[in-house]
């Protein structure tokens, strides 16, 4: 893109339209005149040699090309108006403003509907882009400023880090409800016994369970590994696997949850941010929702 040649006031124009499908729609977002939306539809044409948008029904939909652009586009446009935003003042009802938190699968599974209820609330404009960076990269991406938060598990290193604890997750085991063990009593010998399937981030090195087990002398192999607990929970369902998951991810027909073997501990999750921008008004205000997301959860809050 020769960005010399194009005015970057049009970019909005472009986002709004695409947006909204309508180019009427997009005049109001803007608060400009329908003929000023058309006027700068028209240059973007003439600069991209592409309609970008074409007729359909009551209002338009995007070329291909429009929909190439739109990644890049709202990119530029969400972390310029991150800058700009000043750190020391946050409207939340006004603010169109992207947060990127990283977060397990159980960690998002647990925080992200609450967060959007409240925001759906308070702040309609502000978007969350939810990731799942290995541990490793977090603190790196933290400092880049590509990422906002993280949700992970304490032991996160970094310098330039600040965290806070966040929740304490129990554990159970479940099985489907015809599973051979499924009345039994769930000793660590039983446990042990049982076919499994994990579920982690990591493609290489040992899950939670696994672990936990080789730490008390005992071995498990999964039959299976997951990246995400809703694909684990549903084979669990169908098959003679069992499943350590976190409590609340059990509230589904078909599976009887045990309690497990009390060698296995429960597991603590903490918020993390740089340290400089800990003033940040905004993110001050997204730590905020995101703590008392986890406190009104049902397990107890760290």
């Amino acid at each position: 893109m020769n960005l010399r040649s194009l005015d970057l006031n049009l970019l909005p124009v472009l986002e709004a339209v695409y947006t909204e499908r309508s180019l009427t729609r997009a005049s109001e977002f803007l608060h400009i005149t329908q003929p000023a939306v058309s006027n700068a539809l028209a240059r973007l044409r003439t600069h991209f040699e592409d309609p970008l948008f074409v007729r359909e029904g009551r209002g338009v939909k995007p070329t291909a090309m429009a929909e190439a652009l739109m990644p890049a586009v709202r990119d530029a446009l969400d972390r310029l108006r991150a800058g700009l935003e000043p750190r020391s003042v946050f409207e939340p009802s006004r603010s169109t403003r992207v947060f990127n938190i990283s977060a397990r699968d159980a960690g998002a599974f647990m925080i992200a509907p609450r967060l959007a209820r409240r925001l759906q609330d308070v702040a309609p404009g502000v978007r969350i882009s939810w990731t799942q960076l290995n541990r490793g990269a977090i603190s790196t991406e933290l400092a880049s400023g590509r990422l906002d938060l993280a949700i992970d598990v304490p032991g996160i290193r970094g310098t330039d880090l600040e965290r806070e604890p966040l929740m304490t997750t129990p554990y159970v085991c479940v099985v489907a409800k015809d599973h051979p063990a499924a009345q039994e009593p769930l000793t660590f010998e039983t446990f042990i016994a049982l076919r499994h399937v994990v579920v982690s981030s990591r493609r290489e090195g040992r899950s939670y369970v696994e672990e936990v087990a080789r730490s008390h002398g005992a071995r498990i192999t999964p039959v299976m590994r997951l990246p995400h607990y809703m694909p684990a929970l549903e084979i669990v369902r169908h098959t003679d696997l069992a499943l350590t998951v976190p409590a609340l991810l059990t509230q589904s027909p078909g599976l009887v949850a045990h309690e497990l073997p009390g060698v296995f501990p429960q597991l603590d999750s903490e918020l993390y941010w740089r340290r400089e921008n800990s003033e940040d008004a905004a993110l001050s205000w997204l730590r905020a929702l995101i703590l008392d997301a986890a406190a009104g959860l049902d397990t107890p809050s760290g």
